[in-house]
């Protein structure tokens, strides 16, 4: 198995209803305002479909992930293959489970979205990943759904783009 690859057994469920429901107002505000070319990452077939949009050469001004990353294998191949879509000046803005250290979103979740991280630094995140492909963190929000089971109630808002635009260069 490649380094930083998940088994079918590792893969997280489905973000449960309750945490999509709590994140939904955030989503729609977040799409209402992309701009420019909008992708936004579907629920299925992750992957597959953003290595369709690579090999076709598409770019992307903003690119849209909400409550994507349980369904990737790999946290960092997820984030780099979003990165290769991403037109030069554009943005990238997430709502994402958020793992930490001491248990929300539980050890369980965070050891696995870790594994995709070639760093294995034991608090690699979502935000971390993004920082590691040379993407500036311009917006940060670590949020609470007091309604959703522990194991899930964290998430992370952010938005981001590159350090120095390529067209610059």
């Amino acid at each position: 198995m490649p380094a930083g690859a998940w088994t079918a057994e590792d893969r997280l469920p489905v973000p449960p209803p309750a945490l999509l429901q709590a994140v939904s107002e955030t989503c729609r505000r977040l799409a209402d305002a992309a701009s420019g070319r909008v992708f936004e990452v579907p629920g299925e077939g992750v992957e597959s479909v953003l290595e369709a949009e690579r090999a076709s050469g598409e770019r992307y001004d903003t690119i849209l992930s909400f409550m994507r990353i349980p369904a990737v294998a790999s946290l960092e191949d997820y984030i780099a293959a979003i990165e290769r879509i991403l037109a030069e000046e554009g943005w990238i803005c997430m709502v994402e489970p958020a793992p930490t250290r001491s248990g929300s979103i539980s050890s369980r979740v965070a050891s696995r979205l870790r594994r995709g991280s070639s760093r294995r630094r034991a608090d690699t995140d979502v935000v971390a990943a993004v920082r590691s492909h040379g993407l500036v963190v311009t917006d940060l929000y670590r949020r609470e759904a007091p309604s959703v089971e522990p194991a899930w109630r964290q998430y992370v808002v952010l938005r981001a783009r590159r350090e120095t635009p390529r067209s610059g260069s």
